[in-house]
């Protein structure tokens, strides 16, 4: 297993991402010796054949990744797959377009790029159907055995199995008090001694047991788990292990010791002036780029609604102190006089048809740009709620004051795993996220939030 911004990735996943690389890079020079004395002439010195296909497999394997064609949760059938990955080549040409329009030496002949093209619709489609086998088929898989049948093992499993490239396998339970011989659900052996529970492991090839007890006081085996320890046998507890392979803290099951022990949580002065120095550069560049949006989207506000263009907002920021949030507004005017404060919904009779454009398009958060340069606000973190929300949601969810300790962002580990929230369980599986980037907070983390923030908005996912 990899481990990359603190979640698990299976091996087969790098070997995955390589190999495809290989096949479009392949496909190109496989087009280039059958056509080799096609490639666009061009006066001056020339860019070498290697680095026009190295570049054009670069343009290829982004397109794919912002197609979410990286994301394989669920199996796809062949015209779903095919008209997937013809958008993302579709997109990849008019990428590769604009390139050549900067600069001709990139150009590669029609003749051998539609050849190539050719070549990847069919070798892409093969090679995903070929790593949708290995996945279904449990392949290149590590498997682990769950101690426990409780709520902490069932969300592990449930994980596992929902995700059709988890890497994982659950290969067996460890339940005393278990009624049958196997799981009804898991559909993998049950074991109800705990004596032989490394015998067991071994003889399966399980190299990974998983704590996911829900109640340990008296029923916590010490000697067989330290004997697996002393065997080679990772030993692993079930919150630790669910926040790495799903990039959350499950908030209900983690107590306030595995939170003070657990690693992270630290906040070197260096990641702070960091931070706040791409902030500034990001709001600044963000600005300046979006001026002329904002102008259009101030009119199409203005015209096309009563009320004001922009709305101000009391939130609640850093340390819990109260910021004004500043966004287009897109809702009718005094839309909660009647109502109070509530959450948006889907198809919210509030909205505006301007507004619901800007809303999916994420353009009524341009203005926090500027929230961003006064220092209210970082570019990425938890979003900021409205303090009778605040005040709600600490009485009912454990942890929740907890992700006031930095500031507010305009987007978030939440906002790109999750989507928008518009309700109490929302709030709380949003937490689980919010909890996890503030443990593992890094600029690098940062980053990779704001690539897949940028991939959410040009398709307009999460939006209400």
């Amino acid at each position: 297993m990899l481990k990359f911004f603190h979640t698990y990735f299976p091996i087969r996943n790098l070997l995955f991402f390589l190999g495809e690389g290989g096949l479009i890079f392949g496909s190109l020079l496989v087009a280039s010796h059958v056509a080799s004395d096609l490639w666009y002439p061009v006066s001056g010195a020339r860019h070498s054949m290697a680095l026009r296909m190295l570049i054009t497999t670069v343009v290829v394997q982004l397109s794919l990744y912002y197609h979410e064609l990286y994301e394989m949760k669920a199996r796809e059938s062949v015209l779903e797959l095919a008209i997937r990955l013809l958008q993302a080549l579709g997109v990849a040409c008019i990428l590769l377009a604009a390139l050549y329009a900067m600069d001709a030496k990139l150009i590669i002949a029609n003749k051998i790029f539609f050849l190539a093209l050719f070549l990847l619709v069919f070798g892409l489609l093969s090679w995903r159907f070929a790593y949708q086998y290995i996945c279904e088929r449990k392949l290149l898989t590590e498997s682990i055995l769950l101690l426990g049948n409780g709520q902490m093992a069932n969300l592990i499993a449930r994980e596992i199995n929902r995700n059709l490239d988890s890497g994982y396998v659950v290969r067996a339970l460890v339940e005393p008090q278990a009624a049958t011989d196997r799981h009804p659900v898991w559909n993998c052996p049950v074991y109800r001694d705990y004596d032989t529970l490394c015998e067991r492991a071994l003889e399966d090839g399980i190299r990974r047991i998983v704590v996911a007890l829900d109640e340990r006081r008296g029923n916590f085996p010490v000697r067989a788990l330290l004997r697996c320890k002393m065997m080679g046998i990772s030993v692993l507890d079930g919150v630790s292990f669910f926040e790495a392979l799903s990039g959350r803290i499950p908030v209900e099951k983690a107590n306030p010791s595995w939170l003070i022990f657990s690693e992270g949580f630290r906040r070197h002065r260096l990641l702070t002036v960091g931070k706040r120095c791409l902030d500034i550069a990001f709001a600044l560049i963000g600005l300046v780029l979006s001026a002329p949006i904002m102008l259009v989207v101030a009119c199409a506000v203005k015209f096309t609604s009563e009320g004001p263009v922009f709305f101000r907002q009391e939130r609640v920021g850093q340390y819990e102190r109260p910021i004004v949030v500043v966004k287009f507004r897109t809702m009718v005017k005094d839309a909660e006089k009647q109502t109070g404060a509530v959450w948006a919904s889907d198809s919210d009779p509030r909205v505006t048809p301007v507004g619901r454009v800007l809303r999916k398009l994420r353009l009524d958060e341009l203005p926090q740009f500027w929230n961003v340069l006064k220092g209210d606000m970082s570019f990425v973190g938890p979003r900021p709620e409205r303090p009778v929300f605040v005040a709600r949601l600490k009485e009912q969810i454990p942890f929740y004051g907890e992700r006031h300790v930095v500031k507010p962002g305009i987007t978030g580990w939440a906002q790109v795993n999750y989507g928008y929230g518009a309700s109490e369980e929302d709030a709380l599986r949003k937490l689980e996220y919010d909890l996890f980037y503030i443990k593992h907070m890094s600029l690098f983390l940062d980053l990779y939030v704001i690539l897949k923030t940028v991939q959410i908005v040009l398709f307009g996912k999460g939006a209400r």
